[in-house]
């Protein structure tokens, strides 16, 4: 693939992706879409409808709280394709105008009365998890960058009945 047909391949993946839409450094939300509940939950570490799920891609649990994160590799992509109608809530963490993956992103969510329901760190730019239904704060914050603070926050309510997706962007 030469550069151009790289340019060209970013620029529609960004538009696709709504991701020129923000450069300005704002995460948005991209809608609720209906899930999919007819699959079962998998257990950590176990192999799901076929796929041999490697280290990154074990779905985790904590204080009853399922996520799953990666997408380092396309075929933990599409390893992480086949889990993500089992999860509600979906992120994306790449870098401004590049459009370059992020891994290594902490990711806190509070629920209504601030308290903390989930802390972890992203193994790869996609961060799945699986939420009761309510209002959430999400703080995500990319670990291995100097500089200054560069968390991100953003609102989310979750009504039970479908996904909500978000993508942060960063500055390089």
């Amino acid at each position: 693939m030469n550069n151009q047909q790289k340019v060209i391949f970013i620029a529609m993946t960004m538009i696709l992706s709504g991701g020129v839409l923000q450069l300005a450094n704002a995460q948005t939300t991209y809608g609720i879409y209906p899930a999919d509940t007819s699959n079962s939950a998998p257990v950590p570490g176990e192999r799901f409808e076929g796929y041999a799920m490697e280290k990154s891609s074990t779905v985790q649990n904590t204080g009853g709280i399922r996520y799953v994160s990666g997408g380092v590799g396309e075929s933990e992509r599409n390893e992480l394709k086949a889990l993500s109608s089992q999860f509600n809530l979906h992120l994306l963490f790449a870098t401004q105008g590049s459009g370059e993956y992020l891994s290594a992103v902490r990711v806190n969510i509070l629920d209504a009365r601030n308290t903390q329901v989930l802390t972890a760190e992203s193994r790869g730019p996609w961060f799945y998890v699986q939420l009761p239904p309510g209002d959430y704060s999400l703080e995500v914050t990319p670990t291995g960058r100097r500089g200054q603070d560069e968390t991100q926050r953003q609102n989310v309510h979750l009504d039970g009945s479908g996904q909500a997706h978000f993508d942060f962007y960063w500055k390089k």
